[in-house]
């Protein structure tokens, strides 16, 4: 058996299930990072900083600056792998790691993102 054999490209209608898979998932992922990019931007000086003051409470907020550059991280993996969806929906072999990896990394820049105390 030829190694061509094994490595055959997907038929039209697989293609057209992982299009719109990846065209969902990259809707969806795009509102939702949209979410995480804006609190990254707008709580910059948490990500920046060892810690900083809350004025409206008197007091020192501590360190986190590895919970915002863990929800950087994922995003950045999550958009990785949504293009990577889409580039790789014609070609053969395991397509599925993709999607499931983009969802699995936005969930945790979500989870992220919400674990932080601000």
């Amino acid at each position: 058996m030829n190694s061509a054999e094994n490595h055959s490209t997907p038929s039209a209608a697989a293609v057209a299930v992982r299009t719109s898979i990846a065209t969902v998932l990259a809707l969806v992922a795009g509102v939702m990072l949209a979410a995480v990019a804006w609190a990254l931007v707008w709580f910059a000086p948490q990500a920046t900083s060892p810690r900083y003051w809350d004025a409206g409470f008197h007091r020192y907020i501590p360190d986190t600056r590895v919970w915002w550059w863990s929800a950087a991280a994922s995003s950045l993996l999550t958009v990785g792998f949504t293009v990577t969806s889409f580039q790789r929906r014609r070609a053969s072999g395991r397509w599925w790691i993709w999607p499931l990896s983009a969802a699995i990394f936005m969930i945790t820049a979500l989870l992220t993102v919400n674990r932080v105390p601000v």
